[in-house]
């Protein structure tokens, strides 16, 4: 009776072990269109002893455990291509939108609002009286300054989403650090419990490949099962055990007061810098550097032509014999740019004359600024001094003199009045014995004056010493025409260029998805060959349970 006993145990622990692989099958094929889910696999073993001698055989199966299909390894390159991809995703987004702005195929760019602008003056050049031509060369300085107007304006707003973009993607990923926080907290009590929580981390894995989407992070996994999240290039913790630490945003007054990312506990030092992967670098990146860029070479196609029109402007005379006035008003910022409102408003004080004779020279000359020197090369005179034009849109000109400056009183001031010709030329307080910065056009930028030439000195320099350099044009300076075209040709490889980029981390994720999907993914396939399978090994177990209740029917038989 015993052994038949045993028999029958070893039929339920088939009964059983069949039973939960029946299960765990029916798990996966139900989660096949789960979003991360890595398919189970039941694991069995036998157990029992076999003694044939001593008659006591206590055989069986049972399912010893539950593996979760997956590999680690492949998981670390998943989380790292996918910050690659929300880098460049973020990028070509905002210049897909700069592509927009900049487009000069379509027309009314602002190579044709200056061609317009410069076929007036030539027109009003041929009938410097005639009340028509004249009222064309406002309207269309008018058009070209729009022009000017609406693509500054335009990619402002670009670095202003993006600055928002920010903010927002900040808070997002600090709710994903928290619930990981969570996730960790989940895993480490069932498992320190003796159960399973292979579904916790399936959903933990899709939270890191959405957290390393918006920021670049490293990880490991500790011994208790909890993630240890870390952002890579410092070692500060994103996450720890069931901790995490926030993100927050602050203004910066010395970056036009754009958000700042911070660690909540330390928000006087930002972590910009830090930040190499992820929607948030691909955001800085825009905010910083690209569209400050072109924002910075149309204000220098701008300024370079309100200074060239203003120059020759001011040396004509208008229709009453005066001399003229500046055409546009003086600003180094597109946005601003604008035609003189007293020229608007009279007509007759457009300088179309080169003398006061009414010849329409001046208006000659005009037509021509598109193919003039966009800039002055600076030459320098004294030893021990390097320097370079940082503002190009306002060393426009020939130095009519050599500007000299002289180190008194520990600083350094203009010698005299050699400015040269740029009347407006003041040395910067900012200047020190080893760099002194330059202003040439007095102009305001956010309420300051900045830099247009910058002076680098080595050596030893005493009061009474002097520095001399002269501006001039040269062949080696482009014109307004190449400037633009080039400027705009720079932001279409921008854009090709993070295009490219994306499609390639993109192609690679999606390989390595596959590569997962292939080896964690459900197979229905596999799936109903496994149901069957475990079917056909219940039906035994059952089979076998049959057995034995017929042997006990022929032994209570047997006694009566």
């Amino acid at each position: 009776m015993a052994d038949i006993s045993r028999v029958l145990y070893t039929a339920k622990e088939a009964l059983l072990s069949n039973l939960t692989a029946i299960n765990v099958t029916g798990s996966n094929i139900a989660n096949v269109n789960t979003p991360g889910y890595s398919r189970l696999r039941p694991m069995f073993e036998s157990v029992g002893t076999k003694d044939a001698s001593s008659a006591q055989e206590q055989v069986g199966v049972r399912i010893a455990d539950v593996e979760r299909i997956y590999d680690r390894f492949l998981e670390a390159q998943l989380v790292g291509q996918q910050s690659s991809v929300g880098n460049y995703t973020a990028q070509q987004d905002s210049l897909n939108s700069v592509e927009g702005i900049l487009n000069e195929n379509n027309g009314g760019g602002i190579n044709d609002a200056l061609g317009a602008f410069l076929n007036a003056w030539g027109n009003l050049s041929v009938e410097p009286s005639s009340i028509s031509k004249r009222n064309m060369v406002v309207t269309t300085g008018q058009n070209l300054a729009y022009a000017f107007n609406r693509r500054g304006e335009d990619l402002t707003n670009v670095q202003i989403v993006a600055n928002d973009s920010i903010a927002d993607t900040v808070s997002s990923l600090n709710m994903a650090l928290q619930q990981m926080a969570d996730y960790n907290e989940t895993i480490v009590s069932a498992e320190s419990a003796g159960t399973s929580a292979s579904s916790v981390r399936d959903q933990r894995g899709e939270l890191l490949k959405i957290i390393s989407g918006l920021i670049d992070v490293n990880y490991i996994e500790k011994s208790d099962g909890s993630l240890y999240i870390t952002l890579p290039a410092n070692g500060k913790a994103l996450v720890e055990g069931f901790n995490s630490w926030e993100l927050e945003v602050n203004r910066n007054p010395d970056n036009n007061n754009l958000y700042d990312i911070v660690f909540s506990e330390d928000p006087s030092k930002s972590i910009n810098d830090q930040i190499t992967g992820g929607k948030l670098a691909g955001l800085l990146e825009v905010r910083d550097n690209l569209i400050p860029s072109y924002l910075d070479q149309l204000n220098q196609t701008a300024s370079s032509i309100i200074n060239k029109v203003n120059e020759l402007h001011t040396a004509g005379y208008d229709q009453d014999g005066n001399p003229g006035e500046l055409f546009f008003t003086a600003t180094a910022d597109a946005r601003y740019m604008q035609v003189n409102a007293e020229i608007v408003a009279d007509t007759r004080k457009i300088a179309a004359s080169a003398t006061v004779n009414a010849d329409g020279d001046n208006a000659t000359a005009m037509t021509d600024i598109k193919n003039d020197q966009m800039y002055a090369s600076m030459t320098i005179l004294t030893a021990n001094v390097t320097g370079q034009v940082d503002n190009i849109g306002q060393a426009y000109k020939n130095t009519t003199s050599d500007i000299v400056l002289i180190r008194a009183a520990g600083s350094w001031t203009l010698s005299g009045t050699l400015n040269g010709g740029y009347e407006s030329l003041t040395v910067l307080p900012s200047s020190t014995d080893s760099s002194v910065m330059i202003d040439l056009d007095g102009v305001l930028t956010n309420g300051q004056k900045t830099a247009d030439i910058t002076l680098n000195l080595t050596g030893t320099w005493s009061d009474g010493n002097t520095i001399t350099f002269r501006l001039a044009k040269s062949d080696s300076t482009t014109n307004i025409d190449s400037y633009f075209n080039a400027f705009i040709a720079s932001v279409g490889q921008d854009v090709d260029n993070a295009s490219q980029a994306l499609a390639s981390t993109t192609a690679i994720l999606n390989q390595q998805t596959d590569q997962k999907e292939q080896l964690s993914g459900v197979s229905l396939d596999e799936e109903m060959m496994n149901l069957i399978k475990y079917q056909m090994a219940y039906g035994a177990a059952g089979r076998m349970t049959s057995t034995v209740n017929e042997l006990m029917d022929i032994l209570i038989n047997l006694g009566r």
